[in-house]
């Protein structure tokens, strides 16, 4: 494989910094530190925003939606969500640090009067009542969270009944011995990437466990084909870290042991 060389510990995670909006190419004022989804002679923009746009159009977004995004990053979701489906609602909750900055005084400037923004970890939601959001939306970020099925428990509670809660997650199809250099290396890769042990799950795991929670499963989809090979494409105009940091993960999918996984589902109408 020719990974003993390879180094990534000076790689600034991004949900902590606003290098993206200065470092991508950025069309004003949709800011994105997402993957992408890529298709034929899309630029890092478009592929950035269409991976929002097919998040919104999957959770039926539209005026009358109440909706909860939770980590929202440098806040280009927002711009989709209230400008593309006209959502007059929007409570974004992010990480307390440059990014929020960043998110917050782009909303301010650009008087985006829809959008509430909260700093803090997942785990604010706790204070929200019951069955306040039609929809609940987690773009490119989730597998960053720590303790995910009880995150899952609040967005059931938060939503209202026929609620949708749509996100996108990493999924690691197959298993890895632990004395493999496979599983080193994909153990440091995701310590760099800031997803904990206990996220590395297969697709059949997370169904499991939203079934368990009493989701009804609307949809799910592998996006691996439309993530990784264009986001490393598009590295090679980048810094030499992201370079390796994007070929490393795609070596990782083409060998079958990660993924991108979206999912649709909902909250039961007869559901506590």
């Amino acid at each position: 494989m020719g990974i003993k060389s390879v180094k990534l510990k000076s790689m600034t995670p991004y949900p902590f910094t606003t290098g993206p909006a200065f470092d991508f190419p950025q069309n004003h004022p949709y800011y994105f530190s997402n993957f992408g989804y890529w298709e034929k002679g899309y630029d890092y923009p478009t592929a950035a925003k269409k991976m929002a746009i097919l998040t919104g159009d999957a959770a039926g977004l539209n005026k009358d939606s109440k909706l909860l995004e939770v980590g929202s990053g440098l806040g280009g979701s927002v711009f989709v969500w209230a400008k593309d489906f006209s959502v007059g609602e929007i409570l974004a909750v992010n990480l307390e640090g440059e990014q929020s900055k960043f998110a917050k005084d782009l909303i301010t400037n650009e008087q985006l009067n829809s959008v509430i923004w909260k700093e803090g970890d997942w785990k604010i939601i706790s204070n929200l009542e019951d069955s306040s959001f039609t929809h609940i939306i987690c773009l490119d970020c989730i597998y960053h969270f720590q303790d995910k099925p009880s995150f899952y428990k609040e967005v059931k509670r938060l939503l209202k009944p026929n609620g949708k809660f749509v996100f996108t997650d990493l999924s690691f199809p197959k298993s890895i011995g632990r004395f493999s250099l496979y599983y080193k290396f994909l153990e440091f890769l995701t310590s760099v990437a800031l997803v904990p042990k206990e996220n590395q799950n297969t697709t059949d795991q997370t169904l499991h466990t939203l079934n368990d929670i009493g989701f009804r499963i609307i949809r799910t989809e592998e996006w691996g084909e439309f993530v990784y090979p264009g986001f490393a494409e598009f590295a090679k105009s980048q810094t030499g870290t992201l370079q390796i940091f994007a070929n490393t993960i795609l070596h990782f999918y083409h060998s079958g042991f990660l993924n991108y996984q979206f999912y649709v589902v909902e909250k039961s109408e007869y559901s506590l």
